[in-house]
């Protein structure tokens, strides 16, 4: 059984394989501050954060697969997708900000500090992740924000879906990183859309 959201030890960031070297070399950077980077989000959605000025953060989900990642990699069939994982108690202290439910589904994005926003979740809501339910859906795309670079030495892993994107991701990591106290490469192809 997974593990419930509110029980969680990582935030997700859902980005294209083709993304890596970038990342990897510059820091995951908001879509504001990156240069040039393969875009699967879609762009309404992109609109109306531009419009509430959330362009310039780097968003995170509570857990992988929710309504966005699923939609995102339906879109996109044929990229191969990787997740970014950190742990929260990096975005705790690093001072990360909450949205409780997704942006477009708020009337103010009003931004969270950390143990505000945490207490402000509905988990149980988000915990049956049931998305044919639209308040649930909203709440199972609650974001984890930063307005900073994040460093690959901040990683805790990347989740792959095969172990193909695996040796893809380790060859990158070694020869821009280096292996040595760097993140961990997991296969869950559990997580992805199939």
């Amino acid at each position: 059984m997974a593990t419930p959201p509110k029980e969680g030890k990582l935030i997700y960031h859902l980005t294209s394989i083709e993304n890596l070297e970038s990342i990897l070399k510059n820091g995951l950077l908001s879509r504001n501050d990156a240069e040039e980077f393969v875009d699967v989000a879609d762009r309404e959605i992109i609109l109306h954060r531009e419009k509430e000025g959330l362009n310039s953060l780097v968003p995170f989900h509570f857990f992988p697969l929710n309504p966005f990642d699923g939609s995102v990699q339906k879109a996109h069939p044929d990229k191969k997708f990787i997740f970014i994982t950190l742990t929260r108690k990096l975005a705790k202290t690093k001072g990360f900000k909450i949205l409780p439910q997704h942006p477009l589904s708020l009337k103010e994005c009003t931004l969270l500090d950390y143990d505000n926003g945490m207490n402000t979740i509905n988990w149980d809501k988000m915990a049956e992740r049931k998305y044919s339910d639209k308040e649930c859906k909203e709440i199972c795309m609650a974001e984890c924000l930063t307005d900073t670079r994040i460093d690959a030495k901040d990683f805790f892993s990347i989740i792959v879906s095969d172990e193909e994107a695996k040796a893809e991701v380790i060859k990158l990591r070694d020869e821009i990183v280096g292996a040595n106290n760097s993140f961990y490469v997991n296969v869950l192809n559990n997580i992805f859309v199939k």
